[in-house]
Formats: C-alpha cells, sequence, structure tokens
C-alpha cells in the first residue's frame, strides 16, 4: 500500500483483512462464486479490497493537499 496514510500499516493491514473477509462472506451470501472457487475467491476478495483501500487513500492524500493548499491561499 503506498501514499501517505493517517494510521499505521498494521492497523491498516487489519482494516483491509477484515473489509476482504466481510467482502467474501456478503459474496457468498449473493451467491457469486461456487465452493471450487472459494480460493480464487479469497484472493480477488482481497485484490479488490486492497485496489479500492489504495485508490481511496490516494484520492482522500490529494483531497487533504488541496485543502491546505486553498487554506494557504486564503491566508495570503
Amino acid at each position: 500500500m503506498s501514499g501517505d496514510i493517517p494510521i499505521s500499516i498494521n492497523s491498516l493491514e487489519k482494516i483491509v483483512e477484515i473489509v476482504a473477509t466481510e467482502l467474501l462472506e456478503q459474496w457468498a451470501i449473493d451467491d457469486r462464486f461456487t465452493e471450487d472457487k472459494i480460493e480464487e475467491a479469497k484472493q480477488d476478495a482481497l485484490d479488490d479490497t486492497i485496489y479500492v483501500v489504495n485508490s481511496f487513500m490516494n484520492y482522500f492524500n490529494e483531497a487533504m493537499l488541496a485543502t491546505k493548499t486553498e487554506n494557504k491561499s486564503l491566508i495570503i
């Protein structure tokens, strides 16, 4: 995972693990995969969660930087 994050890497990894597990559970409830594809589904849930968290953190960091820039512009 990349970018400036406001929490520790260990905490972020734990969040990703929890969200990926919950996503996998939701996919199971919704019959999004068959039992013979569970290992592939686990990896897909993890990969999708990592993608979403990375994207969110990048946009969040960009928004925070933009806000800092706007605030500096207002002071001058």
